[in-house]
């Protein structure tokens, strides 16, 4: 009995392990699909490094890291006042991924498919936060 029970509970954890979550749309949704988060059009939004969110059509951004940061720190006197490139990868819902540069204070903006991204502010530290628009491409 215990092991027609225990065969009968491992079965189920088994079962319940290779499930896949179905969205709306047929298809499957991963878990990281499913946990990330969504950002309106026009609003600004603060991405750490790493993260990534879902555009209101389904594309995806993902802010990757900062390339190069040459800036002067605050509360520093500096000759010049320097510039920093952040990377990002988007991606069209179900489409190919593109790597999109943009620099800080030379080239905030930068248009990527149906939308336009404007980098507003980025951190000073080593992992630094990056806050971000996504307007519609004009």
């Amino acid at each position: 009995m215990i092991r027609t029970t225990l065969a009968a509970l491992v079965a189920a954890c088994a079962f319940t392990a290779c499930a896949s979550n179905t969205n709306a749309g047929g298809g499957t949704t991963t878990s990281q699909e499913s946990t990330m988060r969504s950002i309106t059009a026009g609003s600004s939004e603060t991405l750490s490094p790493k993260e990534t969110v879902k555009l209101p059509d389904g594309a995806t951004l993902q802010y990757v890291a900062v390339t190069q940061d040459s800036r002067c720190p605050p509360n520093a006197r500096c000759i010049r006042a320097g510039d920093a490139d952040i990377e990002f990868v988007f991606a069209t819902g179900g489409g190919p991924q593109a790597t999109v540069k943009a620099n800080l204070p030379e080239a905030p903006s930068k248009n990527m498919g149906a939308w336009r991204l404007t980098v507003e502010a980025l951190e000073f530290n080593e992992n630094p936060v990056v806050t971000v628009r996504v307007d519609k491409a004009q």
